[in-house]
């Protein structure tokens, strides 16, 4: 996922990737195809055109590939930004031996991808340069290895930042929190002295990876293809729900979905003191949905837990760009997406942080001079970008991660359950989730 509207889109769609993993097992027990029969894949042929399937926000990237590389034969497909929609697609393709793409703009179904019945995925490695592969921010080379194996880049990444006023901040006295202990101090204190205002808001699954994954609550701890960690009653999310459990009873972090109409008139009515959420945020919710003024928006890093000494993030967003093991031309597609996802000048166009170091450079000298900011966030877009807890990975259950979250934790928020008892409903689901899509579940 590579931006709020993305993000948005997942949590809405109507097929998830569980359902539609579901299906494709049932295919694939009748039909005969199967993404990774070495006879269904054609030789290597370095003038065959390059099919790209891409949603309508990547479309323009692939254009401007094509302009640079006027030799290169591109076939643009743009699909429906929904969830599903790509496995569908490809598994139809396993039956019928036939229609798959050689290059996907996805998100953090890579997983399903890769393994069977599906087996789409190539592996990229000893395709794309190691100094390359190097370059790109840890987590996102993390996330896109699966046992060992490179198998997609990562286009932009949506490390989470401690978003404040700072012009409310300095009109009512407070300090920008350095400690979650200290954020839950600051919060009893907005709640007495500024009642109406918010730190935080826990409401929808953005705030899932913005608490939970930043702490490192082992939810999609991938261990390998075929086992994941998932334990609500562990210490990293147990002291995230004695964090935030005393903040939404006195009201300083606000049980909505942070787009919700009630949470955006706290926004334009210039409520909102503190959110911590995703680098995008400032773009996309609080410049044009929350209207907060220019010069008063600052970042700050992550709070540090109790016992470390590093402000970790999550990552509400980001996506990759993968190639599949039937491109006819498999050296042209990652080229291409090498292309894509290293160009600084393409990336530094784009509308979010780039996963690529050196784009992400030259991304944020548009932000150093952006008026809009009390002061400029780069640093801390920087910085945070390394640091986003790993032990959060892609796997074959992601939708049920976002879907299971909004269905269970934030309606339970909504209606006042305690979070101790709504996080092991949710790992039950995911728990389910996960041996369904194949894993062994450990804890």
């Amino acid at each position: 996922m590579s931006s709020r509207p993305r993000v948005r889109a997942v949590s809405t769609a109507t097929t998830t990737a569980g359902t539609a993993l579901a299906a494709a097992l049932a295919l694939a027990a009748c039909g005969t195809g199967g993404g990774g029969t070495a006879a269904a894949r054609p030789s290597a042929d370095p003038n065959a055109k390059i099919v790209v399937w891409a949603d309508a926000t990547r479309v323009p990237m692939v254009q401007e590939y094509q302009k640079a590389h006027p030799a290169a034969k591109i076939d643009l497909v743009t699909i429906p930004n929904e969830s599903g929609y790509i496995e569908t697609k490809v598994q139809l393709a396993n039956r019928s031996g036939r229609g798959w793409p050689d290059v996907v703009f996805t998100g953090e179904n890579i997983a399903t991808l890769q393994a069977k019945p599906y087996d789409w995925a190539a592996p990229l490695d000893g395709k794309v340069k190691q100094d390359v592969v190097g370059q790109f921010a840890k987590s996102s080379v993390s996330n896109c290895t699966i046992e060992g194996h490179l198998y997609c880049l990562q286009n932009d990444i949506a490390q989470t930042v401690l978003w404040y006023d700072k012009g409310l901040m300095k009109q009512f006295g407070y300090a920008v929190p350095k400690t979650w202990k200290e954020y839950q101090e600051l919060g009893a204190k907005v709640a007495a002295d500024h009642p109406g205002y918010v730190v935080g808001a826990l409401g929808a699954h953005g705030m899932l990876f913005t608490y939970y994954q930043s702490s490192g609550c082992p939810m999609t701890d991938a261990q390998s293809s075929t086992t994941v960690r998932i334990n609500a009653t562990a210490v990293e999310c147990t002291r995230v729900n004695d964090l935030l459990q005393p903040m939404l009873d006195n009201g300083s972090v606000s049980r909505l979905d942070e787009f919700d109409p009630a949470f955006v008139a706290l926004g334009t009515k210039r409520k909102i003191l503190m959110l911590p959420f995703a680098s995008w945020a400032g773009d996309f919710a609080f410049k044009p949905t929350y209207k907060t003024p220019a010069g008063q928006l600052a970042a700050a890093p992550m709070p540090t837990w109790e016992g470390e000494s590093t402000g970790y993030s999550g990552a509400v967003g980001g996506g990759v760009w993968a190639v599949g093991k039937h491109a006819a031309n498999p050296q042209g597609a990652v080229d291409l997406i090498t292309w894509l996802t290293t160009d600084v000048g393409l990336q530094s166009k784009q509308p979010t942080y780039p996963a690529f170091r050196p784009a992400a450079k030259a991304w944020m000298a548009g932000k150093a001079n952006d008026p809009y900011y009390a002061e400029d966030p780069s640093p801390v877009f920087e910085a945070q970008a390394d640091l986003i807890r790993e032990n959060w990975k892609y796997t074959r259950y992601a939708a049920t991660v976002i879907n299971g979250y909004n269905e269970t934790v934030a309606k339970g928020i909504q209606d006042k359950q305690p979070l101790a008892g709504l996080l092991p409903k949710y790992a039950e689901q995911l728990t389910q989730a996960a041996k369904d899509a194949g894993y062994t579940v450990v804890q």
